[in-house]
């Protein structure tokens, strides 16, 4: 075959489908709904696990470092860990280069100009490792990472842009965040995200940063969990070699560690959901099971980690899903050229009586399909790009659109479109290779082979079947999603809000830390300057019309919790649930009824369990239930500590509520009053019930808050069900996805039915007549038209739901 043969081909076939323009166009919208599909979902998988993220040099060596811990009776993989864990594997030879980071918010400015930003605090090796350079200045260097250093920051290119008119005079100016005035030093190209998806507002020395997101404790402190790890692996090493020189090292550090740990989310690798733990030297210290952890190496792309996230499943189940939609479409536009290969057959067989071989036959309706399908494909990239910001915005964390055009997403457009090609226009091509054309000149162009029909069937019954299949995974997505939605969470959501506020103090300052031993009486109240402005912010928002009840916590529900060493009264231990704990919640009087969580039996906290009070404690009704089994809990002891001395009494049994996970069991929860026991951890949370629904209300909240004082920094107030619902978006994901991707599959076969009954009565326009004319009703006909048509549908149907029911125990 030659290049003048083929563009021959290529011509004969372009002036082929202008002839016929409707049949064209069908086919071009059904392969491009399908390849866009296709399209679409590479653009967000290849976001998620292919590409490495911007400016990052040979991303191939560089990992993330993960661990596998068993806390609190569950086996969970994160890459949270201590600033001394990092500094111990900064020590391992078979990493080039390590480097931390955190992430969280601060607050700039102060009163009611103040606003959020989102900031990653970096070691000085980080973007050395990363191997970026700036866009403008310069970043930062070991000078800058250093305690009581002068304080520094780097902007990303996108705050330059946003929020300062992309000043070029920005290496001039300065940014208060909370109390301190930090100079600017340079600005990140653009689209730099670092080793993540999102793009901060801001960049900070790790150091310098530990006491804004955290406490500067969390420096010294190997309990506490804020941050996470990248390394570069040496040059000849292996990440075999290096994983086990990191998991030596890293034992050799918690091996020097004291036993005491707190625990709840903090900022952690994607945000808030990482262990947070504490105290630190000076604190008062509580027992608890040392945590033994593996020290596991994935690549860069945190999707394509140990811990792969339940949206990128999704995303990977809607891939497969979008690939079904394009099978849909190439058995539809299959059967589509089978319909017109057939009303050709006198052509084909004109030409073949003129010296046409089979060859070329088959090579000009290879062509046309070809040319059907990059014409699918074209009018699929514009799909993509129509559509495929909205669905990666949807599907990839933090809503980054990510780039929507560039040339791998070309070459994969180009790639399935081939593919797509080749699958549509192979039937006909098989049957042209295969059929007898002398017979066509014979029949006058009338289908007479009952194989054909056959094949128009399969193509059809295909069609139902991936159809149904997907539109009942989207029903079992759905049917989840409305599970959760209603499940029990044992707190009032609709009318809850929760308010946090960025009080650490910043720079060289240090927060305080409490001194009293817990267990004892709180004496005269807070002194550490978060719990003293909590405690304010809860008697100011009181007095606001707009709120029925208020309660301060440290501990609180989808935030945080802190889990100590304690025993109880009759029993050596307490048995592991699969919901884990014991977590404790410390609050104040007014808790139980601001939250929403019914007291069962006794009383919950009044004012008069102070300082001086008889220690006493709530309990949920699982541990109740687990400690003391066939007993009346009230009464009995809880004992902060292994020593069973000190008795905490327990008062009253309060509803189990669901406050770290909507997937898992409720955990063991207790609580004490924060004014009659002070740990060495402040205030973190301020609950707010309100009057209206939580999200109406929020704002008029937010303002009241922001104006107490006026150098508050910025306050963050939310419903608590905008905690609750992304722990819902992987079925919000599913449900949504598949039933898009569902409907147009239904959408497509739908055509597909149409085409094949209306195709089957043109070519029995005859047959039909004769019937007529011999007395056939009109119900007969009808029959006759669509017996093809209902009969495979109903065996796709039977093939549909066994292939469902294998689907659902999968996704079960």
């Amino acid at each position: 075959m030659t290049v003048d043969t083929l563009l021959k081909d290529l011509r004969y076939a372009v002036r082929g489908l202008l002839r016929t323009p409707g049949f064209t166009i069908a086919v071009v919208v059904t392969l491009a709904l399908g390849i866009g599909a296709n399209t679409t979902m590479f653009g967000v998988l290849d976001a998620l696990l292919l590409k490495a993220p911007a400016y990052v040099r040979d991303a191939s060596r560089v990992e993330r470092v993960y661990f596998r811990r068993n806390m609190f009776g569950r086996n969970e993989v994160g890459s949270g860990t201590s600033y001394p864990a990092y500094q111990a594997l900064a020590g391992v030879h078979g990493f080039g280069a390590v480097a931390a980071v955190a992430w969280g918010q601060v607050s700039i400015g102060t009163g009611v100009d103040a606003r959020p930003a989102t900031v990653r605090a970096v070691s000085a090796s980080f973007f050395p490792l990363l191997g970026v350079h700036p866009e403008l200045g310069r970043l930062f260097d070991s000078t800058d990472d250093q305690l009581g250093a002068g304080p520094v920051v780097v902007v990303s290119h996108r705050y330059w842009r946003r929020d300062m008119a992309g000043d070029p005079d920005v290496l001039r100016r300065t940014i208060q965040i909370g109390q301190f005035v930090y100079s600017i030093i340079g600005v990140t190209p653009a689209g730099f995200t670092g080793a993540d998806l999102d793009e901060p507002d801001l960049w900070l020395p790790i150091r310098q940063a530990a006491p804004l997101l955290s406490s500067a404790e969390a420096l010294s402190n190997s309990h506490w969990m804020w941050m996470s790890v990248l390394a570069r692996l040496a040059p000849g090493a292996t990440k075999t070699s290096a994983t086990a020189e990191a998991q030596v090292a890293y034992d050799r550090e918690e091996a020097a560690n004291n036993e005491t740990f707190m625990s709840g989310p903090g900022p952690g690798p994607g945000g808030p959901g990482g262990p947070r733990m504490a105290p630190g030297p000076g604190a008062p210290r509580f027992r608890s099971r040392q945590i033994q952890a593996t020290v596991l190496l994935g690549p860069i792309q945190a999707a394509r980690g140990p811990n792969m996230s339940s949206d990128t499943k999704v995303a990977l189940w809607v891939a497969i899903v979008a690939l079904a939609v394009l099978l849909v479409a190439c058995a539809n536009v299959g059967n589509l050229l089978l319909a017109r290969g057939l009303r050709r057959r006198v052509e084909l067989a004109v030409r073949a009586g003129l010296g046409a071989g089979r060859g070329a036959l088959v090579r000009q309706l290879v062509v046309e399909s070809m040319v059907l399908a990059l014409g699918g494909g074209a009018a699929g990239l514009l799909v993509a790009l129509w559509g495929g910001s909205v669905v990666r915005a949807y599907l990839l964390p933090g809503g980054v659109a990510g780039s929507l055009l560039d040339t791998r997403l070309l070459a994969f457009t180009f790639v399935v479109a081939v593919v797509a090609g080749l699958l549509s226009g192979s039937a006909p091509a098989w049957q042209v290779s295969r059929g007898d054309l002398a017979s066509a000149l014979r029949s006058g162009g009338h289908d007479v082979n009952p194989t054909r029909g056959m094949l128009r069937s399969a193509l059809l019954t295909t069609q139902v079947a991936l159809t149904l299949v997907l539109l009942v995974g989207a029903g079992l997505f759905v049917r989840s999603l409305r599970h959760a939605e209603t499940l029990d969470y044992g707190l009032d959501l609709d009318h809850l809000l929760i308010a946090n506020a960025n009080l650490h103090v910043g720079g060289a300052g240090e927060m305080r830390v409490m001194s009293r031993q817990v267990g004892g009486p709180a004496g005269g109240g807070p002194t550490d300057p978060q719990s003293a402005a909590y405690l304010r912010l809860e008697q100011a928002i009181k007095s606001d019309p707009a709120v029925a009840s208020a309660a301060v916590s440290m501990g609180t529900p989808f935030q945080s919790a802190i889990v100590l060493m304690i025993s109880v009264s009759g029993r050596d231990s307490l048995p592991r649930i699969a919901g884990g704990g014991p977590f404790l919640l410390q609050v104040s009087p007014g808790y139980f009824a601001t939250v929403g969580t019914r007291i069962l039996r006794g009383r919950g906290f009044t004012a008069a369990d102070g300082p001086g009070a008889t220690p006493v404690v709530v309990v949920g009704e699982r541990f109740a239930q687990v400690a003391w089994p066939g007993k009346d809990p009230i009464g009995q002891c809880i004992y902060l500590g292994p020593v069973q001395q000190n008795c905490v009494q327990v008062i009253g049994v309060a509803a189990d509520a669901r406050t770290m996970s909507v997937t898992q069991d409720k955990p063991l929860l207790y609580y004490l009053p924060f004014a009659e026991h002070l740990m060495p951890m402040p205030l973190d949370g301020l609950l707010i019930r309100t009057r209206a629904p939580a999200r109406a209300a929020a704002g008029g909240i937010q303002h009241a808050l922001q104006t107490v004082e006026a150098d508050l920094p910025f306050v963050s107030v939310e419903p608590m069900l905008d905690r609750v619902e992304p722990q819902w978006r992987s079925w919000q994901l599913g449900a949504t996805m598949l039933s898009v991707f569902g409907l147009l599959a239904l959408v497509i076969a739908s055509l597909g039915l149409y085409g094949v009954t209306a195709y089957g009565v043109t070519q029995r326009t005859r047959e039909i007549g004769v019937r007529i004319a011999l007395g056939a009703g009109g119900t007969e006909v009808v029959r006759l038209a669509v017996t093809q048509a209902v009969r495979a549908t109903a065996i796709g149907g039977a093939i549909g739901l066994v292939v469902a029911l294998a689907l659902a125990r999968a996704l079960s």
